[in-house]
């Protein structure tokens, strides 16, 4: 393949791991490559389930499986798919990054 594509979302407090989850199934389905912008902006409470959700994948592809149960449903899994996650350089040194961010 000459690309592959990338799908950029921009996060914000609103988003729950269902959205997110929703995201991450079609881009491992498709083996695409997905950019969540500004995920510093998820709230914490979020972020241990999408750390769980993003575990689940890696195991899946440490483990070169081609199908995994992700979410409770088994699905495809293209070795092709990346995640990738950027963060605003503003954030406050005052603010902590909550333990689930600073595990990946």
């Amino acid at each position: 393949a000459l690309g592959l594509l990338c799908v950029v979302t921009n996060c914000g407090e609103g988003m729950d791991f269902l959205a997110i989850g929703k995201n991450l199934n079609g881009l491992c389905q498709s083996g695409a490559w997905g950019c969540f912008d500004e995920f510093n902006r998820i709230d914490a409470s979020v972020l241990s389930v999408i750390s769980s959700q993003l575990k689940t994948i890696q195991q899946g592809l440490i483990g070169r499986v081609k199908r995994f149960v992700f979410e409770g449903t088994e699905i495809d899994l293209d070795s092709r798919v990346g995640v990738f996650i950027t963060m605003n350089p503003g954030r406050s040194k005052k603010e902590k990054k909550p333990h689930t961010e600073r595990i990946y």
